[in-house]
This record gives structure tokens, C-alpha cells and sequence, in this order.
């Protein structure tokens, strides 16, 4: 069953400005309808190309073996001439495709992930394949998890610094700046598809309207998701940033 158009998709409290700002769900969830028979449709996900110039890793198949299921989202928007524009995004995929034409690119430029993320984890991914061939009690085994773990801590206070988010009103600050929650910052944050859309539409100057995401592919391991199903911004990652995001009075 899809929500009501005048569901909340997504909020956020902002500490700037003291309010919670939130979207609907609205015309999105129309929207959404058509991306899921669309998937369904082309089975893969570089719907720009044409058949002949399709990337065969950018096929559902590929991205999702499987059957495994995924995040999608749509976000409605107005430019500046009062047209509507539709963005759409994917949550971050396990596959390492970070970005593909038509869909809202990532918060973190591709050419800062290849330089700062992508050599560090293939290091621990390399790691990882030695700890796991050796014996569980071998004393190796045990110092190349720690050094892999100890890899993985130095690394994401790098990542989050790295991450600039960009409001409303038009300004850009650090993740770590504007994170509101206990402890430290979760991984994955920015990289769901309502922070993604939100980012891309204050760069190109758009008004969100409104927003729906939904999950597409097989159901997930404990059934909580089934293909199809609507889910609002998640609390652990993007609530508490979506407030900041939807803001859109100065915060100097």
C-alpha cells in the first residue's frame, strides 16, 4: 500500500534555526511507481544509454545479484522559472558504482573517493582475504585484524570531514559539523538517496517539492523490506542531517 501524499518522506530538527523541516511524499510516490516499472522494464539502470551502448555492469543483474533488493528515491522539484524537475537517486551501492547518468551523483566527488577512500580500502579488503585464510587461533590472523581495524578508525574521521553537505539557503558545511546525534557518526551517512537528492537539487538552484523512496528488488533478509514498499528517511543517518539540508534560512 503506498502512503498518503501528505505523509512525511523526510525531516529534521535544525539546530540553526530551531525547527523541524520536513517533505511529503506527494506527486513523488506517482513518480516512483513509474522508476520501479521502468527498472523492471530495462533491468538495468543507465536508462540514458541506448540498448547498443548499454554498460552490461550497470545492469540490475549485476548490481543486485541475487535478487538482493535496494533503495531508490525520487524528488520532485521547482526551478527557478517554476517548472517541475524530477532527480532521482540510489543509496549507496555495495558494488562500488558510485555514479551513473541521470541519477543525483554522490555527495562525495568521485575524484576525492578515488584519491582518500578507495586505496585505504582496498588495503583492508586485501587484508581481509589474508586474515581470512588463515586458521581462526593463528596469532597472524589476529594481528591482521587489528591492523585492519585499526585502518578502518583512522579512516572514517577522514571521510566524514570530506563530506560537505549543502543546505537550502545555499551553504556548504562539513558533515561532522552538522551531524546532530550521541556518539560518533554512523558509516554511510550521505550516502542514502534522500541526502543525495537534496544536495544535488541545492546545487542546481531547485525547490524540493516533495520526496518518496522506496525499496526494489527481492525482500531483505529478515523480510522487513518487500520489493515495492515505501520507507521515510531513516533515523540513524539522515535525520539528523535532513534539517539542516531542508533549512533554508541563513546560518551565519
Amino acid at each position: 500500500m503506498s502512503p498518503a501524499h501528505d505523509a512525511i518522506s523526510a525531516q529534521g530538527w535544525c539546530r540553526h534555526c530551531g525547527e523541524t523541516h520536513s517533505l511529503p511524499y506527494g506527486e513523488s510516490i506517482v513518480r516512483a511507481q513509474q522508476l520501479m516499472v521502468e527498472m523492471e522494464s530495462l533491468g538495468r539502470l543507465d536508462y540514458l544509454a541506448g540498448d547498443e551502448s548499454a554498460d552490461p555492469a550497470l545492469t540490475t543483474a549485476q548490481l543486485l545479484p541475487g535478487q538482493r533488493g535496494h533503495m531508490f528515491g525520487v524528488l520532485e522539484c521547482r526551478d527557478a522559472q517554476g517548472a517541475t524537475v524530477w532527480l532521482r537517486a540510489f543509496s549507496s551501492l555495495g558494488s562500488g558504482v558510485r555514479d551513473i547518468d541521470g541519477w543525483a551523483p554522490p555527495v562525495l566527488p568521485t575524484t576525492t573517493f578515488e584519491e582518500l577512500v578507495l586505496p585505504v580500502q582496498l588495503e583492508i579488503k586485501a587484508l581481509t582475504c589474508q586474515r581470512n585464510a588463515l586458521p581462526v587461533d593463528d596469532p597472524e590472523r589476529q594481528r591482521i585484524e587489528a591492523r585492519r581495524r585499526a585502518m578502518s578508525r583512522e579512516l572514517m574521521p577522514q571521510i566524514h570531514a570530506a563530506y560537505r553537505l549543502r543546505s537550502l539557503s545555499g551553504q556548504l558545511r562539513p558533515l561532522d559539523e552538522i551531524f546532530l546525534g550521541d556518539g560518533g557518526l554512523p558509516g554511510g551517512v550521505g550516502d542514502c538517496c534522500a541526502p543525495k537528492l537534496l544536495n544535488h537539487a541545492a546545487a542546481q538552484g531547485l525547490q524540493p517539492i516533495s520526496l518518496a523512496e522506496f525499496f526494489w528488488g527481492g525482500s531483505n533478509a529478515s523480510g522487513r523490506k518487500q520489493a515495492g514498499q515505501f520507507f521515510p528517511a531513516c533515523e540513524e543517518k539522515c535525520q539528523p542531517i535532513l534539517g539542516y539540508m531542508l533549512c533554508q534560512h541563513s546560518h551565519e
